[in-house]
């Protein structure tokens, strides 16, 4: 999970996710607000793993699993 693309697609995600959950509180749908919001959340949470991971702060699953 180190590589840059990774962290592009994930980084993308998250502002995405935040965008259009802005987006559908405005124009109040709920249902794409809740999507977005839950993009965004799961997101951050994969690349703050990732930051996390290459400051050594976390053992890799690499590392784990052989």
């Amino acid at each position: 999970m180190e590589s840059a693309a990774v962290k592009f697609v994930l980084s993308s995600l998250f502002l995405v996710g935040v965008i259009v959950a802005g987006v559908g509180l405005v124009e109040l749908h709920v249902h794409a607000a809740v999507a977005a919001l839950i993009v965004a959340s799961v997101s951050g949470l994969l690349l703050l793993r990732v930051r996390a991971e290459s400051h050594g702060r976390l053992e890799s699953r690499h590392s784990m699993m052989g």
